[in-house]
């Protein structure tokens, strides 16, 4: 190396030395810099190629400005519940969860809007038995407590018939109209009298076993032609077309009355039988067996009566009458008495 490169090297260096003096005297150096407007971990300066980690670098703990970070933060998509996540997988209010739901317009589930579900509603016509529908439960009102004396004021047909036992009785009322039957009175007053008031397209069948008084009105139809009917007082009134039978009957006192165009059979024993009729039907008693009758005919009709004691016999009408007795007190009038054929038949 010669003299000339080595003071060329000397002068070199003498010129860097000089240029980093002048460096460091310009300039603002501190150990701690206030002003420094970056976030470094610790104080830093202001030197932006340092290789340790600023707040701008992608450092590897959590940071609040990092958008790119795989750390969860509250706008990812993080593998736990967040509020703010649309298209996570877990049930809402809104979504179709496997639970019952509120707002669920297409569950299986029954709802009272459907109409097609198989789950019967109130809507929904089922084969339950409605109060408006012509069903054959029950065909009558509820069973009565027992009885022994019949009174029915109105009905269409109307059936007697006695039983063995006097714990075997019942009462069936049909009507044509099933709804009519909860306004029909059927009672049973505190002296065991049944009363029954139908109207004329009602039917009552009766089963007893003691029938002490019997007192019917207006019926399209009786029958008492079971077993033997025991009582003190039978009494029936008719005032329309009616048609009558009555066998096997035992009372003291029987009473009856047509006013209307009736068909009429009596039999029995009977202690004092009275007939009024003013009509023009027919009635047939000479087969009941009474010591005592009191007939009356002013109708049209015929009326048939006989006795074993005597007879009373009032006659105002023109219709035909035949009667038997030993002993009669017949009452008509000479000009009733052209008109009406009156027969003594034995």
């Amino acid at each position: 190396m010669t003299i000339v490169t080595l003071l060329t090297i000397l002068v070199n260096l003498y010129l860097i030395f000089l240029s980093i003096v002048s460096a460091i005297s310009t300039s603002d150096f501190h150990w701690f810099d206030t002003t420094t407007s970056t976030a470094s971990p610790w104080l830093t300066t202001t030197t932006a190629s340092t290789p340790w980690p600023i707040a701008t670098s992608r450092s590897p703990w959590l940071t609040t400005t990092t958008t790119s970070t795989p750390w969860p933060i509250t706008t990812s998509r993080s593998p736990w519940l967040t509020t703010t996540t649309a298209t996570t997988t877990w049930p809402t209010t809104t979504s179709r969860s496997p639970w019952l739901t509120t707002t669920t317009a297409s569950t299986t589930w029954p709802t009272t809007t459907t109409n097609t579900t198989p789950w019967p509603t109130t809507t929904r016509r089922t084969s339950w038995p409605t109060t408006t529908a012509r069903t054959t439960w029950p065909a009558s009102s509820p069973s009565t407590s027992s009885f022994n004396k019949v009174n029915i004021l109105l009905a269409r047909n109307v059936q007697l018939r006695a039983t063995s036992s006097p714990s075997d009785y019942s009462t069936t009322i049909t009507c044509d109209d099933p709804s009519i039957l909860p306004y029909i009175r059927k009672d049973v007053s505190q002296d065991s009298t049944l009363t029954i008031s139908a109207t004329s397209d009602c039917d009552v069948n009766i089963r007893a076993y003691n029938y002490q008084a019997i007192h019917i009105d207006t019926v399209s139809r009786l029958i008492m032609t079971d077993y033997s009917y025991r009582g003190y007082q039978l009494r029936f009134v008719s005032m329309g077309n009616s048609q009558i039978d009555i066998i096997n009957v035992d009372y003291d006192f029987a009473e009856f009355l047509f006013l209307g165009n009736s068909t009429v059979k009596l039999g029995g024993n009977i202690g004092a039988l009275t007939v009024v009729t003013r009509g023009k039907g027919s009635v047939d008693a000479t087969h009941v067996a009474t010591p005592h009758v009191n007939a009356t005919l002013s109708g049209i009709g015929s009326l048939q009566v006989k006795s074993t004691v005597n007879m009373n016999l009032i006659v105002e009408g023109t219709g035909n009458l035949t009667w038997c007795s030993p002993k009669v007190q017949m009452d008509v009038t000479p000009d009733v008495y052209g008109k009406t054929s009156i027969l003594y038949q034995c």
